[in-house]
Parts: structure tokens; C-alpha cells; sequence
């Protein structure tokens, strides 16, 4: 009983829940620390980045920043010992908060027209952005790994070929129509347009067109026509083959063509919302680190 319990901990701990929500605890023991000292902080002057407290909170936010932005290098680091890539994450996602929290009243609430402002909204940007991963990868490597039941995308592709093949054979000595349709289906994309891949759907589906002509008017035709009606879809020489059980087996391999292509469009679809991602994050922390450096500069040489 305690392997069980101990391997469903296992399995519920997220880039949230690792270790007891430890980081968590940090985080919200840090905001309220910052707080604290904010509200009791007793300057001559307004509060803002120019006092004694302001100057801490902004070197602490400083600290951050360069800590968050190593996650990159931690990430590909796959033979480093300091600790585990999912504690990392972890930390990374919850100093991510407290940074917003540091930094807010580091400024003192004071805004205006400068780089001191534009380091500020680059943050914000930069961690909203992270809020964003962080919603996309708590669903989407679940998700993934749900679609590809852990198979390769390249399998996924041998599948289809596979089917294509046998259908080939299967509607070889049926009539053109049918053998059209089959060549429609294996011939068609996985995506007609650009802007599918953010829906995951395909419209014009060659497909599930396939499966509408079969369902729809060739296979109920079959079971109400006589036998001798029914054998008219292959050529007069073959009629006696009874095509009923074969053409039913082209549906059903249709069927599972498109339940295929399904799981590959869904799963194209979580992949490039990630990758837009980190279209926006990579670059936004880029720039938030030149910001700082400008803001920085400008506060110890012309300020």
C-alpha cells in the first residue's frame, strides 16, 4: 500500500504541486516579506526605486531575472546534478510571480514616458507570456502523449500508408467511382491551409469526404438493392464476387484513417501553439534583459 501511494505522488506531481508546493511557500513568504518592509518602510520621501528600500528590491529583481533566464541553460543541460528539471521548472513558474510582486514596488507605483518604463512593461510581458506556457504545458504533454500513445508522429504515417495500400487492393476490381474516392483519401493533406494548423481541423478532408459518399450513398444502396443490382459495382465478368464484406472493410479502414488523422492534426496543433510560444517568450526575455541593463545605466551614470 505505501509503493501505491508513494507512486500516485509520484504521478500527480506538476511543475505546481513538486515537493509539496515548496516553491510556492517561498514565493508567498517572499511577496509578503516585500510587503511588509514596503508598508512599514519609513522614508524621508516618497516610496520608489531611489530609497534604500527601493534600491534593495530592485537588486533582488535583478537577481531574479538573471536566475529565471538560466532556466534556458538548465533545460539543456540533461547530465547536470543541480537538482531535478521538473523542481527547476517549478521554481522558475513561482519566482516568476514574486518577480512581478519585487518589482512593482521597487517602482514605488511610479510611471512615465522612459526606459525605466518600458524594463517594467517588458517584465510584465515576459511573465504573462510564462503564465501562458505554464497553462500550455500543464495540458499539452498530457495531451500529446494521449494522441501519439507514445508512438512516433513517423508511425502515425507508416499507419496511413498502410491503410491506403490495403485499400487499394480492396476496391482494385470495384467501379471507378469507388476506386476514385479511395484515391481522393490517400491523396489528400492533412492540412489545406496555413491557419488550420492553430484549429487542428480540415474542412476539406479528403477523407471524411470518403466516408460521407460511402455511408451516405454507396453502402446503404448496397443493402437494400438485390444481389444482382448489388453486383453491378464491379465489372460484369466479376459479378459474382460478392463485394459487401470487402467494401465494408474499405469503410471501417477509412474510418480509422481519419481517427488518425485526427489525432496527427490534434497533435500539430498543440505543437505549434507551443512553438509560438516560445516565439513570444524567448525573445520578450531578451529584450527585458537589455531593457534592464539600459535602466541600470541610466540610474547610476545619468540619473
Amino acid at each position: 500500500m505505501a509503493n501505491l501511494e508513494y507512486f500516485l505522488n509520484i504521478r500527480q506531481d506538476t511543475i505546481l504541486s513538486f515537493n509539496k508546493f515548496k516553491y510556492l511557500k517561498w514565493s508567498v513568504l517572499v511577496i509578503v516579506l516585500c510587503v511588509t518592509l514596503y508598508v512599514f518602510d519609513n522614508a524621508s520621501h516618497q516610496p520608489g526605486g531611489g530609497t534604500w528600500l527601493g534600491y534593495g528590491l530592485g537588486t533582488f529583481g535583478t537577481v531574479l531575472i538573471l536566475w529565471l533566464m538560466t532556466f534556458g541553460l538548465r533545460k539543456r543541460s540533461y547530465s547536470s546534478t543541480t537538482g531535478t528539471l521538473l523542481g527547476w521548472l517549478s521554481a522558475h513558474v513561482y519566482l516568476g510571480i514574486t518577480l512581478f510582486f519585487v518589482v512593482t514596488l521597487h517602482t514605488g507605483f511610479e510611471f512615465a514616458w522612459n526606459v525605466h518604463t518600458l524594463a517594467y512593461v517588458l517584465m510584465v510581458a515576459v511573465i504573462v507570456s510564462g503564465l501562458w506556457g505554464v497553462f500550455l504545458y500543464l495540458r499539452q504533454p498530457t495531451l500529446m502523449g494521449t494522441l501519439l500513445n507514445g508512438r512516433a508522429l513517423q508511425q502515425y504515417g507508416q499507419s496511413l500508408n498502410d491503410i491506403d495500400r490495403q485499400c487499394a487492393m480492396l476496391v482494385n476490381e470495384m467501379t471507378p467511382q469507388i476506386q476514385r474516392l479511395v484515391k481522393a483519401s490517400s491523396e489528400g493533406r492533412i492540412f489545406t491551409g496555413f491557419w488550420q494548423r492553430f484549429t487542428g481541423k480540415n474542412p476539406g478532408c479528403e477523407t471524411k469526404k470518403t466516408l460521407t459518399v460511402l455511408e451516405r450513398d454507396i453502402l446503404p444502396n448496397l443493402y437494400r438493392r438485390s444481389t444482382r443490382t448489388a453486383s453491378r459495382l464491379i465489372p460484369v465478368e466479376r459479378r459474382a464476387i460478392d463485394i459487401q464484406p470487402r467494401l465494408q472493410e474499405v469503410f471501417t479502414l477509412q474510418f480509422r484513417r481519419l481517427q488518425i488523422l485526427n489525432r496527427i492534426r490534434d497533435y500539430v496543433r498543440l505543437k505549434t501553439w507551443v512553438e509560438i510560444w516560445l516565439v513570444f517568450h524567448v525573445p520578450l526575455s531578451f529584450a527585458l534583459l537589455g531593457a534592464l541593463i539600459a535602466h541600470i545605466v541610466s540610474v547610476f551614470f545619468y540619473w
